[in-house]
């Protein structure tokens, strides 16, 4: 289709338009018109029904005219060339669309909703499956062994048991071994310059992850920044330093060839602390006072294992420390 017919459609469409609009206008102002004429030609009448029969005759017979008048033989109809019928179908259509967009945005937001219940339902259907099928499991073992203990006399099942006890012991020990050697690993490796580095005046554990000899020898200001690391360093003045932090070195440790430095030092403190907190705790089992240390000065080790949560001082008494019983519950 060339723009010339384009053309000639549109001004066909834009002149049915207009007509039809033009008709519609005339119809108004007819309606309008005979509206006008009803309303002179017509007498006021009583709105309530009149005692005198006659006069309520006349009433009604007035309500009955009044109601034929306004009601029309036949239906007004555009003509058959007016694109008024396509212009109603083209609303109609449009508000159709529009409700069930708005009715599909509804459907979808319930469709999430749905799916977001029934995920959470299947999860739970899947978890209560899994508890149930080791209920399950546990109980055909329980029985298992009951069954197996009934067969047996008391003292297989002793030595059996105490099998069982050898065996799961060399395993705890086994693994309490790997968890020290971590542990001093950690300590060696991270946590031993980083409370060097606090107890000297620097930042507190965990600001600086990289701190260097040179920074430990150097020593930090009352701001806590290192200083400047000189040229010629005083060892005597440094190990004075150390011993008055740290103390002397431990009569055990002397055999070492590595020197007694602040990172040593700190990482001696750190093991001897937590392992008279260990010892205090097992010895109190657990819980009452005897679970306390009394530290002889509060120090960067002790301030670490209190903000880790790992350790917590005496609720009135701030030189006392002992383990958190993870099995209990905190002091107030």
């Amino acid at each position: 289709m060339d723009n010339s017919q384009l053309s000639r459609t549109a001004t066909s469409y834009t002149t049915r338009l207009d007509r039809t609009l033009k008709t519609l206008q005339v119809r108004v102002k007819e309606q309008e018109a005979a509206l006008e004429k009803l309303r002179i030609s017509t007498a006021s009448i009583e709105t309530e029904p009149s005692p005198d029969p006659k006069s309520h005759l006349l009433q009604l017979q007035a309500l009955k005219a009044a109601y034929e008048t306004l009601t029309p033989q036949e239906s007004w109809i555009p003509p058959a060339d007016s694109p008024l019928p396509a212009l109603l179908a083209l609303r109609a259509t449009d508000q159709c669309v529009k409700e069930s967009q708005e009715r599909t945005t509804q459907t979808d937001a319930e469709l999430k909703e749905t799916q977001i219940r029934l995920d959470k339902e299947n999860a739970d259907l899947s978890e209560a499956n899994l508890i149930q099928t080791d209920l399950t499991d546990r109980i055909s073992s329980l029985q298992a062994e009951i069954d197996e203990r009934t067969q047996k006399s008391p003292g297989q099942v002793a030595k059996e048991m105490i099998r069982e006890l050898k065996k799961k012991k060399t395993y705890y020990d086994s693994e309490t071994g790997k968890l020290v050697k971590g542990f001093n690993k950690f300590i060696d490796e991270h946590l031993a310059p980083m409370l060097a580095a606090e107890e000297l005046g620097g930042p507190i554990v965990g600001e600086i992850l990289d701190v260097d000899e040179m920074m430990l020898e150097a020593g930090f200001s009352t701001q806590g920044k290192a200083k400047k690391a000189k040229t010629n360093p005083d060892d005597a003045q440094r190990q004075r330093r150390i011993d008055e932090i740290w103390g002397a070195r431990p009569e055990e440790d002397r055999r070492s060839k590595e020197p007694w430095d602040e990172k040593r030092a700190a990482a001696t403190e750190m093991r001897e602390l937590t392992e008279e907190l260990l010892n205090s705790l097992v010895e109190a089992d657990g819980t009452g006072p005897g679970a306390y240390v009394e530290l002889r000065s509060e120090t960067a080790a002790a301030r670490f294992l209190v903000r880790s949560k790992v350790a917590q001082f005496h609720p009135r008494d701030a030189r006392k420390l002992r383990l958190v019983d993870f099995g209990g519950d905190f002091d107030d």
